[in-house]
């Protein structure tokens, strides 16, 4: 979980934005900005409001009963039997109002918000409580400081990443002609659900052979069939920070064409990762890793997808790294590299990916992992 520490800190880059841009105060009312400031993860399906007041510090109304990095936490009764609770919003718009109106030393006139997810309920609450409100869209600031991660949120993705690990130990020795797309989906699931010692969402994609030329998706009955390629792209997020890798496995000892095309795509992995600097414009690193793998004829000029993506709070978040970007690099990016080579001739498709932070000087690598085709573990 993120720690409070990293959490006020944030806060302060938070109140920093707030004074650059004359917001008296900053609202917001979805659980994933407010965990981010917070530290305390509400369900999804329940209300949660997130303010934080230049002059009288932060309010967190939420259902969670953990701890949170807030100096007012008002709770939220979302389950009750001895009455009936239909309208968890309008509750949580009047415990923030009631919760301003007693604040001492609030002062309102310009409020900023993420405007697209704000409920009406909750913007009428402030609106009620100050008049003639000016109110602005935070959306572009909040995505701002999200993109430098902190290390309480690089140690959450740290641990999405053990999970991949564990479900790629545990696929390998599934991967075996006759086998079926479910079997090797069950076994990464139960093994991730025994690491966890719980159930936890386990997204990705799970396409075997031809049929991850052209995407991935869900799991199916297919049969496994000799010299098949299995593409696992994972991206777990178990308390809302993703990891994203990739490994490709061969069903049988791969072919000499698939050993060429898989040190191709290592080869064009390895690029990237010398081409990614501070600075750097993230079309140039496509643009590079795109030329070199379309100089090779084996390729069918098959690399069609970006070449990677920040993660963190979202699977994709800037910076991308796609021809149409006018983005560049920057210290605290937490990034996905993931080129890859899809023909008919291959019996599929080889993607490899890894995740990284970009530092001053280059990348950390935050997911060490084997890459062979056809590893044998004990």
């Amino acid at each position: 979980m993120l720690t409070e520490a990293g959490c006020r800190e944030r806060q302060r880059r938070l109140l920093e934005l707030m004074r650059g841009q004359r917001w008296d105060a900053f609202l917001a009312a979805d659980y994933r900005t407010a965990y981010y400031f917070t530290g305390s993860l509400s369900p999804t399906e329940t209300p949660v409001v997130f303010l934080l007041s230049r002059d009288s510090g932060s309010i967190l109304v939420t259902s969670a009963k953990t701890a949170a990095a807030a100096d007012r936490v008002v709770f939220l009764e979302t389950y009750a039997i001895d009455r009936v609770l239909t309208h968890p919003w309008s509750d949580a718009a009047r415990l923030l109002k009631e919760e301003l109106a007693s604040a001492r030393g609030l002062s309102l006139r310009r409020v900023a918000a993420p405007l697209g997810t704000l409920p009406v309920l909750v913007k009428d609450a402030l609106d009620c409580v100050a008049r003639n409100l000016e109110w602005s869209d935070a959306t572009a600031g909040v995505l701002a400081l999200r993109r430098c991660k902190s290390n309480d949120e690089v140690d959450e993705i740290r641990a999405a990443l053990r999970y991949c690990a564990v479900a790629y130990r545990a696929a390998r020795p599934v991967i075996e002609p006759g086998r079926t797309e479910l079997d090797v989906f069950s076994a990464m699931h139960a093994a991730v659900a025994r690491e966890a010692g719980t159930t936890i969402s386990f997204p990705g994609d799970f396409a075997c052979g031809t049929r991850a030329i052209r995407g991935g998706g869900p799991p199916t009955d297919r049969v496994i069939q000799p010299a098949d390629l299995y593409i696992l792209d994972l991206f777990p997020a178990p308390a809302l920070y993703f990891g994203d890798t990739c490994r490709t496995f061969s069903a049988t000892p791969p072919t000499d064409l698939q050993l060429r095309a898989w040190g191709l795509v290592r080869e064009a992995l390895r690029l990237a990762e010398g081409m990614v600097k501070p600075g750097v414009r993230t079309r140039e690193v496509y643009s590079a890793v795109k030329q070199f793998l379309d100089s090779h004829a084996i390729t069918e000029d098959s690399f069609w997808h970006h070449l990677g993506h920040g993660i963190g709070h979202d699977g994709h978040e800037a910076p991308r790294i796609i021809p149409g970007s006018e983005e560049v690099f920057q210290i605290g990016d937490v990034i996905a590299l993931e080129p890859g080579i899809y023909t008919e001739a291959l019996g599929g498709g080889i993607r490899l990916e890894d995740n990284y932070v970009v530092r001053e000087n280059g990348l950390d690598r935050l997911f060490d992992f084997p890459m062979e085709l056809y590893p044998v573990w004990n």
